[in-house]
């Protein structure tokens, strides 16, 4: 028999006897959520629930204007209507820049990346230097590495 976590889904597989008619409060080894865990026979089949229909609103297909007439002229779907200013002249007499900011490149990332560690590192030294007495007195086991470094006599 396959049991079901209801919490992360996590399956199961029990001997069919274990659980017994009226069910067995079990937890899951994943994420610990406790559940009554009934025997296959004794869960019905769950049926779906049909999802409801939207209401239709009076006018909610309507496109705004009457229906074309049969006779009336269809336009050519090779000849589109021209704008009166290309879109890009538009924007920029809206003052819109027309140009996608440039991704920076992944080596000038990992550049910074980096950078940014090696001061980070250095700053710590520096401080670990400057302040040696401090520290020594914060946590007394690093006297030990002080000394090692010769930083201490």
């Amino acid at each position: 028999m396959l049991i079901v976590c209801p919490n992360c889904a996590a399956r199961y597989e029990v001997a069919e006897g274990v659980i017994g008619p009226s069910g067995k409060n079990v937890r899951c080894a994943r994420c610990g959520t406790v559940w009554l865990a009934r025997s296959a026979a004794v869960i019905a089949p769950e049926t779906p629930v049909p999802w409801p229909e939207p209401p239709v609103r009076p006018g909610a297909t309507d496109l705004g204007g009457p229906p074309p007439s049969p006779h009336s002229p269809r336009p050519d779907p090779g000849r589109a209507e021209r704008p009166s200013a290309p879109p890009a002249e538009e924007a920029r007499a809206a003052g819109e820049d027309d140009r996608a900011p440039r991704p920076r490149s992944l080596a000038a990332a990992a550049l910074i990346g980096w950078v940014a560690t090696v001061v980070l590192l250095a700053v710590a030294g520096w401080g670990a230097y400057a302040y040696r007495e401090a520290v020594i007195a914060a946590w007394p086991p690093s006297e030990r590495l002080y000394l090692a470094l010769g930083l201490r006599s």
